[in-house]
């Protein structure tokens, strides 16, 4: 296998773990219909906190109208809520629900799974090697 194939495939592998934990969780019902874009949503809003309208669209790169019509679906599927600011009652925040948490939570877990399986697949010299390749490349997007 060239690079490429075994970079697509690693990436591949990761991936459906992440999905076979996340379903595993929530179960394939509530989570099954999600699309990618509102996963960007929910993976944003956990990593904003409990951000308002304009802070989610703005990390997204989104119109307020396009991250008003996600936050809309997300509340209809149960993932988010909307919680009115006590400073300023025309301001909502966006936090996510029980729901969206085990979400993030099953994410979580798959990732550090996923890293445990690749630690005891290589050698302590092999995990150095990674690591500095991993930084160059991190470098480079820099």
């Amino acid at each position: 296998m060239r690079f490429e194939e075994l970079f697509i495939r690693i990436n591949e592998i990761l991936h459906a773990s992440i999905q076979r934990y996340k379903e595993g969780i929530i179960g394939s019902g509530s989570y099954s219909d999600l699309t990618l874009s509102q996963l960007f949503y929910i993976e944003a809003i956990h990593s904003l906190g409990n951000p308002s309208l304009g802070e989610l669209a703005a990390r997204l790169k989104v119109s307020s109208a396009s991250a008003s019509v996600g936050v809309r679906k997300l509340l209809q599927k149960g993932m988010i809520v909307k919680v009115r600011s006590s400073e300023d009652r025309r301001v909502y925040h966006i936090g996510l629900s029980r729901l969206g948490k085990k979400l993030m939570e099953a994410e979580a877990r798959a990732f550090s799974d996923f890293i445990a399986n690749i630690r005891r697949a290589l050698s302590d010299s092999e995990i150095d090697a990674v690591e500095r390749i991993f930084r160059k490349i991190l470098d480079r997007y820099q």
